[in-house]
C-alpha cells in the first residue's frame, strides 16, 4: 500500500451535511457576536460613520470569512486524520493578515477613530474564535 492510499485510509473527512450545520451554527454565531458589536459601537457613538463599522460590511466580510474557514477545514479533514491542529494554526494565521488592512488602511479612512478601528480587529478575532470553537472538535456537539 502506498503512502497516498495510507493517507487517504486513515483520513476520515467531516461528513458534508456536519460540515455544513457546524459551517451554519458558525456563521450565525459570528453574525450575532459581531451585530451586537456593531449595535454597541454605534449606541456609544465610537464611530458612528465609520462605514466597514455597520452591518451590511461587517455581514458580507463575517460571511466570506466563515465560509473560507469551513471550506478550509473541509479540506483539511479529507488529507489529515486529525485537522484541529492544524486548522487552528491556519486560522491563527489568517486572523494575523486579516489584521492588516485593520493596521494599515482602516485608520485613514474619513471618521475612523482608534476605538473604532480597534472594534474592527475585534470583528476579526471573534470570527476566527467562533470559526475554531464550532468548526473543530472543541466544542461538544450533542
Amino acid at each position: 500500500m502506498d503512502i497516498q492510499s495510507r493517507a487517504i485510509e486513515f483520513a476520515s473527512p467531516v461528513d458534508v451535511g456536519a460540515l455544513a450545520r457546524r459551517g451554519t451554527v458558525a456563521l450565525v454565531l459570528a453574525w450575532m457576536v459581531n451585530v451586537a458589536i456593531v449595535f454597541g459601537a454605534e449606541f456609544a457613538e465610537i464611530a458612528p460613520l465609520l462605514e466597514p463599522l455597520s452591518v451590511g460590511p461587517v455581514l458580507v466580510v463575517t460571511t466570506l470569512g466563515v465560509v473560507g474557514a469551513t471550506v478550509v477545514y473541509g479540506l483539511l479533514s479529507r488529507s489529515r486524520e486529525d485537522p484541529d491542529r492544524l486548522f487552528t494554526g491556519v486560522a491563527a494565521v489568517v486572523l494575523v493578515l486579516s489584521l492588516i488592512p485593520d493596521v494599515t488602511y482602516a485608520p485613514n479612512l474619513a471618521d475612523a477613530t482608534t476605538a473604532g478601528v480597534a472594534l474592527l480587529a475585534v470583528m476579526h478575532v471573534t470570527t476566527a474564535v467562533v470559526c475554531v470553537a464550532v468548526l473543530t472538535d472543541r466544542m461538544p456537539w450533542p
